[in-house]
C-alpha cells in the first residue's frame, strides 16, 4: 500500500506529461499551425496601400485664401481638405476614373469602405490609406482617389475664380459706361478711370491665383502599384504552432496530474479506464464438516472384518463348557465323548 501510494503521489513533469500524451499533443500542435496558416491566406488577405499629397496654403494666394489667416487656420483647413478626400463626391469621381483608365469595377459603397482620409502628423499633409485585395489594386484605388480630388479642388477653385472675374467684369462694365457719361478730366472721370485700373489688377490677380492654387496640391507621393506585400502565412503559421504547443503541454499536465486518470484500481498503465465486469461472483462454497469418528468406522472395512476374524479365532480356539465346542463360522456345535 504504501509503495502504490507513493507511486500515485509522484510528481508528474512538464515533459514526461508531454511525452505520455505524445500524439494527441502533436495532432494538437499540427491543427493549431494549420489554423493559422489557412486563417491567412483565407480570412486576412487584405493589404493597404497608401498615397500622400501636400495641400496648397491658401495664404499664397490673393482671392483663394478661404479665410486662411493662421497657421491654427491653415491646420483645421488640412482637416477639411482631408474630409473631403474621402467625400461621395471625390469617390464617385474616383470610381469614374477606376472604370476607365483601370476597367476596374466597383461600388461607391465598397469605395467608402476600403478608402480612409486623414492628416498626416506634419501639417498640410493629407493620408490617403486604402484597403483591398491586392496591392495592385489597393495602390490604384489611391491614386484615383487623390486624382479625383486634384480634379474636383482645381475645378471648384476655377469657379470661385469666374464668380470672382464675372463680378470684376460687370463692375468694370458699369465704370466704363459711367466713365463715357462723365466730363472729360473731371474729378468724376479720375476717381472712375483709377476704380478701372484697379479691377483690370485685380482681374489679372485672379488668373494668378488659379495658375498658383491649381489643384490645390503641391506635390503629390502615388502609391506603388507594383509594390508586393510580403506574406503573413509564415509568420502566422509558427504563431500557431507556438499557440499549439503551449495548449498540448497544458493539456497534457491536467490529463497526467487528473486524480481519476492516474488511480492504479480504476486506470490501467496506457491511462484508459477498465471495463467493469459484467459476471457476477462466483460464491465460495462452505466448508466441509469434520468427518466423525463414527463414520471413520463404518467407512473403514478393514477395521470391521479384522474384529470378525479375531471373534472367530478366539471362539475356536476356547472350548466351550460340557465338552462341547462351538465353530463361530457356522454356528454348529460338536461334543467329545
Amino acid at each position: 500500500m504504501v509503495t502504490e501510494r507513493s507511486n500515485e503521489d509522484r510528481e508528474v513533469g512538464l515533459l514526461e506529461a508531454l511525452w505520455r500524451y505524445k500524439w494527441s499533443s502533436l495532432l494538437l500542435i499540427v491543427l493549431a499551425g494549420l489554423a493559422g496558416g489557412l486563417a491567412t491566406v483565407y480570412v486576412f488577405t487584405s493589404v493597404e496601400a497608401t498615397a500622400k499629397f501636400a495641400v496648397t496654403d491658401p495664404r499664397s494666394t490673393t482671392f483663394l485664401r478661404q479665410g486662411v489667416s493662421s497657421d491654427s487656420s491653415y491646420i483645421a483647413y488640412t482637416s477639411q481638405r482631408a474630409a473631403f478626400t474621402e467625400s461621395a463626391g471625390v469617390l464617385d469621381k474616383a470610381r469614374q476614373l477606376l472604370a476607365a483608365e483601370q476597367a476596374m469595377q466597383i461600388g461607391l459603397e465598397d469605395l467608402r469602405k476600403a478608402v480612409e482620409a486623414k492628416p498626416g502628423t506634419n501639417g498640410g499633409i493629407v493620408e490617403v490609406t486604402v484597403t483591398a485585395k491586392t496591392d495592385r489594386s489597393a495602390a490604384q484605388i489611391a491614386n484615383a482617389v487623390v486624382a479625383a480630388y486634384q480634379m474636383l479642388t482645381e475645378a471648384d477653385a476655377q469657379r470661385e475664380q469666374q464668380k470672382l472675374l464675372k463680378s470684376v467684369r460687370s463692375t468694370r462694365a458699369r465704370i466704363e459706361a459711367e466713365l463715357k457719361r462723365a466730363p472729360a478730366r473731371s474729378t468724376t472721370a479720375v476717381t472712375l478711370g483709377e476704380a478701372l485700373v484697379q479691377l483690370q489688377l485685380k482681374e489679372g490677380d485672379a488668373a494668378i491665383d488659379l495658375a498658383q492654387y491649381g489643384s490645390g496640391v503641391r506635390f503629390v507621393d502615388q502609391a506603388n502599384p507594383l509594390r508586393v506585400t510580403p506574406s503573413q502565412a509564415p509568420k502566422n503559421a509558427g504563431i500557431g504552432l507556438a499557440v499549439g504547443l503551449l495548449l498540448a503541454i497544458v493539456i497534457a499536465f491536467l490529463r497526467a496530474t487528473n486524480p481519476i486518470a492516474t488511480a492504479q484500481r480504476v486506470t490501467t498503465g496506457t491511462g484508459q479506464r477498465q471495463r467493469t465486469s459484467k459476471t457476477p461472483p462466483t460464491a465460495t462454497p462452505p466448508p466441509a464438516p469434520a468427518p466423525s469418528l463414527d463414520e471413520e468406522q463404518e467407512d473403514d472395512v478393514t477395521a470391521v472384518y479384522d474384529r470378525d476374524k479375531l471373534l472367530g479365532y478366539v471362539a475356536r480356539s476356547k472350548p466351550g463348557e460340557n465338552g462341547v465346542s462351538v465353530d463361530a463360522g457356522t454356528g454348529s456345535s460338536s461334543s467329545q465323548h
